[in-house]
């Protein structure tokens, strides 16, 4: 039983040079197979044109984000058989401007991430190494999940905000804010605030919570965010 395949059909949304269509194609799989794996095959085996990103299979890079199925989802960590409906699936690229077939540009996401200047500013006797800045229990609970972003923009895809305003930083960069903004061995903590506290940053949020549901290690931007609000107001 646990070697028994079965035949599923994905139907992949191609791009390329301006141009858009859905191809189809059959792979036999068990019930380990990911998506990236049935990619892969397809790419060796059938069809060597198709174009994905994937790099770790470990859920940890972040690369190969997509729709499946019309949600945002790692590749690597999508089991076909617990995906398939009447032994189908779609594949689409994310909602950001398609490079080609699978692959898309991420460097707005990349930029608004930046923007957050998503990086630990200690004191400089810490950089010195004159002085030794320890974290709490309480306080690494408070901003160990949000720490977890892999920057696969997957949220970013999901949320309805981001499809009207092109100005809006996006859940992974506000969860990532709070996640500095959070840790009391950061001295930018005010200059963090005003970066988010304006109409394309956390007061653009609809609070629709879609950058929660589809993140796949388990941050909540949605949460991340909200208590972003509570500290401003």
């Amino acid at each position: 039983m646990m070697s028994e395949k079965v035949k599923v059909r994905f139907k992949v949304r191609r791009f390329l040079n301006g141009k858009r269509w859905w191809q189809e194609y059959e792979v036999e799989v068990d019930r380990f197979t990911t998506v990236v794996q049935v990619l892969r095959q397809i790419k060796e085996t059938q069809d060597p044109t198709l174009s994905f990103r994937a790099s770790c299979h470990m859920a940890v890079c972040g690369s190969c984000g997509m729709k499946i199925n019309g949600k945002p989802k790692l590749a690597c960590k999508t089991i076909v058989l617990k995906e398939a409906k009447n032994g189908e699936i779609k594949l689409e690229p994310l909602d950001m401007k398609v490079v080609k077939d699978l692959i898309v540009d991420m460097d707005e996401f990349y930029v608004k991430m930046e923007k957050i200047d998503p990086r630990l500013r200690p004191e400089e006797s810490v950089l010195s190494g004159n002085k030794e800045h320890r974290l709490k229990p309480e306080d690494q609970r408070e901003l160990w999940s949000f720490a977890q972003c892999i920057w696969c923009g997957l949220c970013y895809s999901a949320c309805p905000v981001t499809k009207y305003n092109k100005n809006f930083l996006g859940p992974a960069a506000l969860a990532k804010a709070y996640r500095f903004i959070s840790d009391p061995r950061d001295t930018e903590t005010e200059k963090r605030i005003e970066r988010v506290n304006s109409l394309d940053g956390i007061w653009a949020c609809r609070v629709a919570g879609s950058c929660s549901v589809v993140c796949p290690r388990g941050v909540d931007p949605s949460l991340a965010i909200q208590k972003t609000k509570a500290l401003v107001l």
